[in-house]
């Protein structure tokens, strides 16, 4: 599918009408630009954001990948947990674990995920420097970051957030907080 799509072709995708298309636009709910003739046109990749945000399905003609998630904890345990909590509420999402910050690093620069849940105390590479890295490359700054940790504080709060975090929970997590902090994030 091409990079760009017009409002005709993205109405004829979605069954709508042209005008909501344009009316989607013009009220900056849609990201689009003009053509130097004047016509509009929308970015495939936002379109498929504008489509999620919007929960309205994502058509398979314009190749979206599937959402990314990565868990990561020290405690294997813990990852596993959240990683099965999520694919039981969303079975489309790819779920990934790692149990180390340097993992973490190789495995955010290859899958590029759209959200990271971070613990913040792991040996070698804390979360605070895996949240750094994350937000320091082009390609992978879009991921948000939930970060979570054992030893809540005021402190620690604001320096992850500092770092780019979205949010930060305490362990033990509640689940059902987690899982609507990731349907947030999306």
């Amino acid at each position: 599918m091409a990079g760009n799509l017009s409002t005709f072709a993205i109405a004829e995708m979605l069954h709508v009408d042209p005008g909501s298309v344009a009316n989607w636009i013009d009220q900056g709910l849609l990201k689009a630009h003009r053509t130097p003739g004047g016509h509009r046109r929308v970015v495939v990749e936002d379109l498929v954001k504008f489509l999620r945000e919007h929960k309205m399905p994502v058509p398979p003609e314009i190749g979206s990948t599937p959402v990314r998630i990565l868990v990561v904890d020290d405690e294997e345990a813990v990852a596993k947990l959240i990683a099965r909590a999520i694919r039981a509420q969303n079975s489309d999402y790819e779920v990934v674990e790692a149990h180390d910050g340097f993992r973490a690093g190789t495995m955010i620069a290859t899958i590029r995920p759209d959200v990271v849940i971070l613990d913040l105390r792991m040996p070698g590479m804390d979360g605070y420097e895996v949240c750094r890295m994350i937000k320091a490359q082009e390609a992978t700054k879009h991921a948000e970051v939930i970060a979570m940790t054992a030893f809540p504080s005021p402190e620690s709060e604001k320096r992850i957030k500092e770092c780019g975090a979205r949010v930060c929970l305490a362990k033990p997590l509640n689940l059902d907080n987690l899982l609507k902090e990731v349907e947030a994030s999306l």
